[in-house]
């Protein structure tokens, strides 16, 4: 039965988000900064929660029609290895190509993944990753790895 698993997923989700809130409280205060090393891990637990809130109502609604829930969805399975792929490769190559370089490739190829055009990936790689480093950069004063665009920085 689908709605028991969905509701176990949710159920698992909102363990790890909690876990992470718990988890993050520990973290030491920056006094120069009005955030805290504890940001973005409660950012992802609450769309972590989100995410459970959207499965459980999912699970109460029931399945559409004529839907097979008899196991997993192939496509689904496709979609979650290519994304785990992605994440590792990301944590692989980020100290060798750099922030810029890495983070357009994986917005390319997980647009691609998610059946978008090629000058939509494209459009989202670059902007994507420009917008990205703008965000840590400037605004939160994290610097980031150049790698192969080393002689660029500024």
């Amino acid at each position: 039965m689908t709605g028991r698993r969905d509701i176990l997923a949710g159920a698992v989700l909102i363990a790890l988000a909690l876990a992470m809130i718990l988890g993050a409280r520990g973290f030491p205060s920056i006094r120069a900064m009005a955030y805290g090393p504890d940001l973005f891990p409660n950012i992802i637990a609450g769309g972590l929660i989100l995410s459970a809130l959207g499965i459980f109502l999912e699970a109460f609604r029931g399945a559409a029609p004529g839907q097979d829930n008899e196991g997993p969805d192939r496509q689904g399975v496709l979609y979650f290895v290519g994304i785990v792929l992605l994440v590792m490769g990301f944590a692989i190559f980020l100290p060798i190509l750099g922030f810029h370089v890495t983070a357009a490739l994986t917005l390319l190829i997980s647009t691609k993944i998610f059946r978008g055009s090629w000058i939509v990936a494209a459009i989202v790689a670059v902007s994507g990753s420009i917008v990205l480093h703008y965000v840590f950069y400037s605004f939160l004063r994290v610097v980031l790895p150049w790698g192969l665009l080393a002689p660029l920085a500024w």
